[in-house]
């Protein structure tokens, strides 16, 4: 009777309660209804009574995205290498290849789950399915974290913004020289889609853009590096100041291992109006022995700027990098220079129209051959990784490529080289015209080999071989290839005892004109480059005997916008690949490298609807070389990818 009676007089003070409050509210017109619906809320959160207690929301919004990615790619070959090595089959026997699933390693359904639960605070994370296909029936069905589970914070205070990112992988930019990867001059080819491409609401966005803008949209991840650890930003400090300071993982670390192997970095820049100055520093550490005794790895310090004085613009980043390792003592001359620091430079000054009738760019840049930082915008040219094939397994090493000397495009940058590139950009009408002309030479003597490649059949030239770890050395009927990501690279070896430094010359010309034809848009792109690597320095490029190799690559596109939903895409391309007698020669000829590549491709970018397309993509491919004779290749290849963006 008591507890009743306790119960009924709990009641009827909550009802003279709200009886007094609505009263006086309305005398006094104190509380308008926003503060009556709180003051009812609280109550209905009491536990007492009819008003029971409501639990909180945990998260203030969950969002889902995602994509679904189907790939299938025939390759039916007329003559073929003789042997793959990483197939099960040759490609002798098996002149048929029908594959479903990209072997470039891209999951086919990809969900990214982000919730926020506070204002200030989110995570991240994202679940992949992934079938490979490849016969072996659940063994090969996989499923994970991609990038694990990352969380989000960001804080006001009286001193400025911090921003903070831990956990799973990040994808991040710091500096060219610490923490960063190639953007280029756009001068590519945009007929081939990147597994990663993004949608549009039109498939003819895509090629208008690249004509309008000089490139394509990327998704998030472009131009940055992959990063495991804490991120800690600061932002709007006094003075105009700002931070960020980085401790984890990068590519180059990793692995199972216990040993310690972590990389550390940081920023602090100084802005003024359209400019700024800052110091930068990327370090990697890693224990090779269980005592902690041994290490490799590298030192980066720089300082970054950026000065804007009437719309003329000096960048560029200066500093100072060694690289450390107990086995290093590869190809220098003077062994008491291994581990000592090294000069990096890169300066830039772009001068607008108003000053130069069209706008140019000048770069010079040097960057010595102690300098390593596989994280940076710059390629390893001068140290083949020790650890590649032992310590690799548990550091992470494994992943990086030595690089002899490579004939790149003109803004990729290696070490043990010195170089002036100019850029200019030129509109005659409607036709846009991007040139660039590169002169380099190296420091030090130090490889007797050279790299190139293949643009012309690159992507389909790599899937000869399926599912091999990147780097695979020794493809081919004369083992001289290397296949990396989407890709392959050629080496030949350079035979002049005479030889001092090599030099390198790089011509690049991007031409995109648009017009109309009966009232559909057509777009048409020019993508040339001509290379050449010899024994003096030239202010271009060599196109004699004197070259150890000339190459010469044109790639030609045309996009024919038949509606809104629809568009034919066409592409045809020429490589012509010429060695002197200063290099390998066959066997059997007696002669150097002389190569040829054709190939030509159609195709169509079908919308099926919001955020969802169809692409299709038909090659034909003629390769050979006249004196090394089982270097030939002829087929064709169908790729059909169905992606949808939710």
């Amino acid at each position: 009777m008591k507890k009743i009676a306790s119960h009924i007089l709990l009641k009827f003070f909550s009802v003279v309660l709200l009886c007094l409050f609505f009263t006086k509210a309305n005398s006094q017109d104190s509380l308008g209804l926003k503060e009556k619906i709180k003051f009812l809320t609280s109550l209905n959160n009491t536990s007492y009574g009819s008003f029971p207690k409501q639990v909180e929301s945990t998260l203030k919004n969950l969002t889902i995205s995602g994509y679904y990615r189907f790939i299938g790619n025939y390759q039916q070959m007329k003559t073929a290498y003789s042997n793959s090595p990483s197939d099960t089959t040759s490609f002798a026997s098996t002149p048929k290849k029908l594959f479903i699933g990209d072997d470039s390693q891209i999951p086919e359904l990809m969900l990214n789950i982000s919730g926020k639960p506070t204002a200030n605070t989110s995570f991240g994370t994202d679940l992949y399915l992934w079938n490979k296909m490849t016969g072996l029936a659940p063994s090969e069905y996989v499923k994970g974290l991609n990038l694990g589970v990352n969380l989000y914070g960001s804080f006001a205070t009286d001193i400025g913004n911090f921003n903070i990112m831990a956990g799973g992988i990040h994808w991040y930019s710091l500096t060219p020289f610490t923490f960063y990867t190639n953007l280029g001059y756009n001068r590519y080819s945009v007929f081939e889609r990147n597994p990663w491409d993004p949608g549009s609401k039109s498939p003819v966005d895509r090629y208008k853009s690249f004509y309008q803008y000089g490139g394509i949209t990327q998704d998030s991840r472009w131009g940055k590096q992959a990063f495991q650890g804490l991120i800690v930003e600061a932002d709007d400090l006094p003075y105009d100041f700002s931070a960020v300071v980085m401790y984890g993982k990068s590519v180059v670390n990793g692995g199972m291992t216990s040993i310690p192997d972590n990389s550390i970095g940081g920023k602090l820049k100084k802005t003024f109006g359209k400019s700024f100055v800052s110091v930068n520093t990327f370090n990697s550490k890693t224990y090779t022995d269980s005592l902690a005794k041994q290490t490799v790895g590298f030192n980066m310090h720089t300082v970054e700027y950026n000065l804007n004085w009437k719309d003329v613009v000096l960048s560029g980043e200066v500093g100072l990098g060694k690289y450390f390792s107990p086995l290093y003592s590869a190809g220098f001359s003077d062994s008491s220079n291994i581990g000592d620091f090294g000069e990096a430079l890169n300066f830039k000054l772009l001068l607008p129209k108003k000053y130069a009738l069209i706008p140019i760019e000048i770069n010079y840049f040097r960057i010595n051959s102690n300098v390593i930082n596989n994280n940076s915008i710059f390629w390893n040219s001068s140290v083949v990784e020790t650890q590649q094939n032992t310590i690799a397994t548990a550091s992470g090493n494994a992943v990086l490529a030595p690089f002899a000397s490579s004939m790149v495009q003109i803004g990729q940058l290696t070490n043990n080289r010195q170089g002036l590139n100019i850029n200019a950009d030129l509109n005659i009408g409607k036709l846009k015209l991007s040139i660039g002309n590169g002169i380099s030479q190296e420091i030090s003597n130090i490889s007797t080999q050279i790299t190139y490649n293949h643009p012309t059949n690159n992507l389909a030239l790599s899937r000869f071989w399926r599912w091999s770890n990147y780097p695979t050395t020794g493809l081919g009927p004369y083992g001289n290839l290397t296949k990396v990501y989407r890709g392959v690279y050629e080496t030949i070896n350079v035979n002049d005892t005479s030889l001092t430094l090599k030099n390198f010359n790089t011509i690049e010309i991007n031409a995109k004109y648009a017009f109309n034809i009966l009232n559909h848009d057509v777009y048409l792109n020019y993508l040339g480059s001509y290379n050449s690597i010899q024994k003096k320095m030239s202010a271009i490029t060599v196109f004699t005997e004197q070259a150890y190799i000339r190459n010469y690559y044109h790639q030609f596109e045309l996009y024919f916008k038949v509606n809104s939903n629809l568009v034919i895409a066409n592409y045809f391309g020429w490589e012509r690949i010429i060695a002197n007698y200063n290099t390998d020669l066959d066997t059997e000829t007696r002669r150097p490298r002389n190569q040829e590549g054709l190939s030509f491709a159609t195709g169509f970018d079908l919308s099926l609807g919001k955020n969802a397309g169809l692409y299709v993509r038909q090659r034909w491919i003629d390769y050979h070389d006249y004196s090394f004779k089982k270097d030939k290749y002829i087929g064709t290849e169908t790729t059909v990818e169905l992606k949808l963006f939710f």
